[in-house]
């Protein structure tokens, strides 16, 4: 039978000092640590993992929540757009809207007491009255008074009706105001 013979590239006993078995056992002994730094870094790596799975699974609950929080604020968002639209939308008309409390005034300032109103229908700068009283001389005293009412600047009567059924005088009217611009001027 044959002996074993060992193969080591290692440098024997004799040759231990020579160039070959210096660079041979540096780079074995650099080897073993480098093997060793790879492992720590792979057993790190493994057990960070655990760690890194924990915070993404954390992140996506917080994402989740996040969103379903967005997601619930979305309707609100949508009505509380609107309703700020709508509300601009009121503002502009509110401003623009002409000023009816002035023209209002100058009417109930100019009806005598015993003159009723039926209807009336307020515009920018008119105003159609339709109005009844008992007597005839109150209405004489309202067109007067209209005719010498600075904020109005035409009288037009469109009707004047007595029925023979009741005592009373129907008068449709229609006032035009002056202008802002004429009324400041006077």
């Amino acid at each position: 039978m044959s002996t074993k013979k060992e193969i080591s590239l290692l440098p024997d006993e004799s040759n231990n000092h020579s160039f070959f078995a210096r660079t041979i056992r540096y780079l074995t002994t650099i080897g073993r640590y480098i093997i060793v730094f790879t492992e720590l870094i792979v057993i790190s790596a493994f057990i960070s993992r655990f760690w890194l799975d924990r915070q993404n699974s954390d992140l996506s609950e917080v994402l989740r929540q996040q969103k379903a929080i967005l997601e619930s604020t979305t309707e609100f968002e949508k009505e509380f757009l609107s309703l700020q639209s709508r509300l601009k939308y009121i503002d502009i008309q509110y401003k623009n809207q002409p000023n009816y409390i002035i023209n209002l005034k100058s009417i109930v300032s100019s009806l005598p007491p015993d003159v009723f109103l039926q209807n009336m229908t307020i515009a920018k700068t008119s105003a159609q009255l339709s109005l009844y009283s008992y007597r005839e001389d109150s209405l004489v005293n309202m067109m007067v008074n209209f005719s010498l009412n600075p904020e109005v600047d035409t009288v037009d009567i469109r009707k004047i009706e007595k029925k023979s059924k009741d005592s009373k005088y129907y008068v449709d009217i229609l006032l035009n105001f002056k202008s802002k611009s004429a009324q400041s001027s006077v």
